[in-house]
């Protein structure tokens, strides 16, 4: 009895592992963002009412709630202990977390640049230098911007909240 006990006993686990299917602890939406994140779809009317919910008058820290980059899976992890402090002094702040990101990523803390251009559609970054950056604006409201861009030809998109 007991030799048929061991062949009986694997032959259950495999059928349990093939009956088994590969589920995601989050559902995502078509822009690889959960469903349960709020993504805002406006803009502040006014370039005034934009650049202080921004900075909130001084400064303001935003921290990633949601990142994805076309193609790659993981890659939000990275980015989800990503702060920025911006200043209404047009400079802002930005602490990588603990886990980096890769080359592109190698400094934990960085400072530069931010200007808003169009009617809040748009934040430059670091204007002028290597690492300039343009990053269209889909929203801003409630405390939460949703950015989005390119990154090497790959559509990249940030959902970010602030502690006001």
């Amino acid at each position: 009895m007991k030799k048929y006990l061991k062949p009986l006993a694997f032959a259950l686990m495999v059928f349990g592992f093939a009956s088994c299917t590969l589920t995601t602890l989050e559902e995502l939406g078509p822009d690889g963002i959960p469903i349960d994140v709020f993504q805002p779809n406006t803009i502040p009317p006014s370039l005034g009412e934009f650049e202080t919910q921004f900075h909130g008058g001084e400064q303001l820290a935003w921290s990633a709630v949601a990142f994805t980059l076309a193609g790659f899976e993981g890659l939000q992890d990275c980015r989800l202990d990503d702060v920025i402090i911006v200043k209404a002094d047009g400079t802002y702040q930005y602490d990588a977390g603990g886990t980096l990101c890769g080359s592109e990523d190698s400094e934990q803390m960085r400072s530069g640049t931010w200007r808003i251009i169009g009617n809040g559609s748009n934040i430059i970054f670091d204007e002028g230098t290597s690492r300039e950056y343009t990053a269209i604006v889909n929203g801003l409201e409630d405390s939460t911007i949703s950015l989005s861009g390119d990154y090497l030809g790959l559509e990249i998109k940030g959902i970010y909240t602030s502690q006001q």
